[in-house]
């Protein structure tokens, strides 16, 4: 390791010198980071020589993915090699190693569209077995543990059923005025239905009564169908990630 300090942390109590400006998504990570330890996640953090906090490493062992936060070169080899054959996200742009890009796009939710004809009913699931079994099916890798703890510690879920089952679902994480979008699917059968976009405008409503004034979304760079609703809807394109395979 050289010059950085790693230490395993075990509670959200232990981030309090978490200095700012690491990362695009500052307020959210406190959250992340106690939803990742209920769920049976790790949750490494790096210091510098005088003890500074410089880096953050949350890890699901279930799906085998993490996410990096720093801008230090240093410790992202460290955490890059922690965990092989894992999905790993940054920030950091790497020039050398293969990855995937993501454009991270914002929305002023004040500003957002506000007339809109809702196709279908859009309802917040608080079930955990029936979100399981649309998630089972939808998002295989998704570590099961995390649902109960998500909505314990108040994600929202927003959901489209047909017939009493879901077909269509999108999380919602909201920390303060800032909210990020995650987890979104349509079954196959139920696709080009206008489903995720009744979905999308039934969130900002529940955003817009929450007085949340920002909507964050990661949306893959190649995904242009994504991409094009995104900036249709005033989204702006205000950073990127990466997603990294780690070696092994």
């Amino acid at each position: 390791m050289g010059s950085i300090e790693v230490s395993k942390i075990d509670s959200v109590e232990q981030l309090r010198d978490l200095p700012k400006g690491l990362s695009f998504f500052d307020p959210l990570i406190g959250h992340e980071v106690k939803e990742a330890l209920e769920s049976g996640g790790e949750t490494y953090l790096s210091k510098d020589p005088n003890g500074v906090t410089n880096g953050l490493f949350i890890y699901d062992n279930y799906e085998v993915t993490g996410t990096i936060f720093t801008s230090s070169r240093e410790v992202f080899d460290y955490f890059y090699k922690l965990k092989p054959s894992s999905y790993i996200f940054s920030e950091l742009d790497v020039p050398e190693l293969p990855k995937q890009v993501w454009n991270i796009w914002q929305l002023d939710v004040d500003k957002a569209q506000a007339d809109y004809s809702f196709k279908h009913r859009v309802v917040i699931e608080s079930d955990v077995a029936e979100i399981e079994r649309f998630m089972a099916l939808a998002q295989l890798e998704t570590n099961k543990r995390w649902i109960s703890v998500a909505l314990k510690n108040g994600d929202r879920c927003f959901v489209v059923k047909i017939a009493g089952r879901i077909v269509g679902m999108a999380w919602m994480t909201i920390v303060g005025d800032v909210a990020r979008s995650h987890g979104l699917f349509v079954a196959r059968r139920f696709r080009r239905m206008g489903m995720m976009m009744d979905n999308y405008h039934a969130r900002l409503l529940y955003l817009k009564a929450r007085h949340v004034h920002t909507l964050v979304n990661e949306i893959a760079e190649d995904n242009v169908a994504s991409a094009s609703l995104a900036a249709k809807e005033g989204e702006k394109v205000v950073g990127k990630i990466f997603l990294y395979t780690s070696p092994g």
